[in-house]
């Protein structure tokens, strides 16, 4: 999960946003709990999530590894006795522990239960509870000091291990309409039909258990960090500058959280002491402008709240990355000249691994007067991010830097557009014509990558949606190399903003592709590549696309999942972090191929 580092955000931040590496543990502070006990040592206790096998506490240098180490370290063999770690206590129970003869300095203090004893900390389903030393005001991993001739003590570290999908399919009929969670190809479906509140409700009994953990482990705990930003700040603006503008969605939201309750899902959640509300479950669906707000609003001060909470900028919002083919470059066997849009999803990458485990495909049939859709997202979204509907027209965002209009109370969460627009349109250009007479204010940048069918010619050419709160353009190809198709990644190459401070802060425009723009550098050199070899790009050659921005200079190992849309042929692919092969950066790991109308498929009616 990608920080933003302190000794590059003074005053007004700028370029520095787009070129993050350094993860979660960088600046989260230390705690250093001291007694004469004449050892250098760390000590505490392990309690939480148990299922047998041997437990490891392992002391790891927070100077030189941060949390993205960690997520290395975790895909070999005894990662207890890795480069990383410094010292380890091994435990046959939950219980005390003491990892002695550590050298003066700062730890990150990890564990997991190796529930088999295989050797190996195993995500897939949370087969191997994890856990680390925090503090009640910031979840992810906080510094442990150990000074010489002394001991940090009470350092006690939970483990846990989230609820994973049903092994067996599910269903529920709703009124006229219902929902069936199953599995297809190794990815996790979500069916659901009928009436809005009907589809929602479903989605919730369905999903309930999965919808708690990734407001929990993902939204509150990796995303926002501080509980008391989330609960005093966050979730009282957006109750206010959101919700009443909504009320459809609100609705939905209501009937979600009630198909949650009705299901026996446990609601609360330990970070902010009470169950979920329909706010929480709006918070996961803008959880984009959470980002926003934690980095620009209280980070940089742009809100000027006077906060009691230190602690570091927390996760980027500023990653993904797009590449759309057509026409000449793809007339191949395979495309005939077809459109093919590959999308990575690079970021949301908790320790935990639950945006991994909890990925869903989701294919909604709204019914009569309204298009079906199937979006790429996770337990809890009533919009989409990356979706695509029955005509082929396909949205995916790419968060861009520029200032939100904090004084609006008419916002309009991007994944709430997204799906809007997907229901309606069927082409580029109405796509466009819907975003501008929209109601409501985005949320900030954006830049979505959209794609329809081309038709040899007949039908949409790709462009990307530059926008903000205040305004936007369309960018299409050639604005910038390359002339022949579209790249997408954070900044803006065309927009310069309807109310240029708002960029302008944040050094969101570029008025060229920079050395820095390591990711679009990455895939214009395979574009020239495939040129100069006079070869057509396909899905082989999209894929290694996809692969060539997620191991760039600036960063690696955050790809969660790859998302290539067909839209001319009705159809797309995803592939996620493998959790079982330790493959970290999702283009590299299998790619599952559907139909459009294959996932809508189902054995029976209810």
């Amino acid at each position: 999960m990608n920080q933003v580092p302190e000794r590059l955000l003074r005053v007004c931040l700028p370029m520095c946003i787009l070129g993050v590496t350094i993860l979660l543990i960088a600046a989260a502070g230390c705690t250093n709990v001291t007694t004469p006990t004449g050892g250098d040592s760390i000590s505490g206790s392990v309690v939480g999530d148990y299922a047998g096998g041997t437990i490891y506490v392992a002391a790891i240098d927070a100077a030189a590894y941060t949390a993205s180490d960690i997520r290395v370290m975790e895909t070999g063999e005894h990662p207890e006795r890795s480069q990383y770690v410094s010292g380890f206590a091994a435990l046959d129970a939950p219980g005390d522990y003491v990892i002695p003869g550590l050298a003066p300095g700062n730890y990150t203090v990890y564990a997991w239960a190796d529930t088999d004893d295989d050797g190996r900390i195993d995500h897939l389903d949370y087969r191997d509870p994890t856990g680390w030393y925090c503090t009640p005001s910031h979840l992810t991993p906080v510094g442990v000091a150990v000074t010489p001739g002394s001991a940090a003590t009470g350092i006690d570290v939970t483990l846990v291990a989230p609820t994973p999908y049903p092994d067996d399919d599910r269903e529920i009929a709703v009124g006229s309409g219902g929902g069936r969670l199953t599995v297809q190809k190794g990815c996790h479906v979500l069916q659901v039909w009928g009436t809005p509140e009907e589809r929602a409700y479903a989605y919730g009994y369905l999903c309930g258990p999965q919808i708690r953990d990734w407001i929990d482990y993902v939204l509150i705990e990796s995303f926002m960090q501080s509980p008391a930003d989330y609960e005093d700040l966050f979730i009282p603006y957006i109750e206010e500058h959101m919700a009443p503008a909504n009320p459809t969605y609100m609705a939905e939201l209501d009937a979600m959280l009630a198909g949650m309750n009705a299901s026996g899902t446990d609601l609360y959640l330990p970070p902010v002491s009470r169950n979920i509300s329909r706010y929480d479950l709006l918070a996961e669906n803008t959880y984009d402008f959470m980002l926003y707000y934690k980095l620009y609003g209280l980070y940089m001060g742009d809100l000027g709240i006077n906060r009691t909470t230190t602690g570091d900028a927390g996760v980027s919002p500023h990653l993904c990355t797009s590449a759309i083919a057509w026409g000449n470059l793809t007339e191949n066997d395979e495309l005939a000249g077809g459109i093919i849009h590959g999308k990575n999803m690079d970021g949301e990458n908790d320790l935990r691994k639950v945006t991994v485990n909890s990925l869903l495909v989701i294919a909604t049939d709204p019914g009569p007067g309204a298009k079906r859709t199937v979006g790429i997202d996770w337990p809890g979204f009533i919009g989409t991010f990356n979706g695509m509907n029955e005509d082929g027209l396909v949205l995916v965002p790419h968060s861009s830097p520029s200032i939100p209009d904090w004084n609006a109370t008419d916002l309009m969460p991007t994944t709430f557009l997204y799906m809007d627009t997907l229901r309606s349109e069927s082409d580029v250009a109405g796509a466009w014509a819907y975003w501008e007479k929209a109601n409501g204010t985005r949320t900030g940048g954006n830049n979505a990558g959209v794609s329809a069918p081309y038709g040899n010619g007949t039908g949409s050419v790709p462009a990307a949606f530059e926008t903000d709160s205040y305004g936007g353009a369309v960018r299409g190809p050639g604005v910038v190399e390359p002339d022949d198709c579209l790249l997408i990644a954070n900044n803006y190459y065309l927009y310069r903003g309807a109310y240029p401070p708002a960029v302008e802060r944040v050094d969101g425009y570029h008025a060229e592709v920079r050395p820095e723009d390591y990711r679009y550098r990455n895939m214009l050199a395979l574009l020239d590549g495939y040129q100069k070899e006079e070869r057509t790009i396909g899905t082989p050659e999209m894929i290694a696309l996809m692969q060539s921005a997620s191991v760039s200079e600036e960063y690696q190992g955050t790809t969660e999942y790859t998302f290539i849309a067909y839209p001319d042929a009705g159809a797309f692919a995803v592939a996620k972090e493998d959790l079982a092969a330790g493959i970290l950066d999702a283009p590299f790991a299998e790619f599952a191929h559907f139909e459009f109308e294959e996932v809508f498929e189902r054995p029976s009616t209810v």
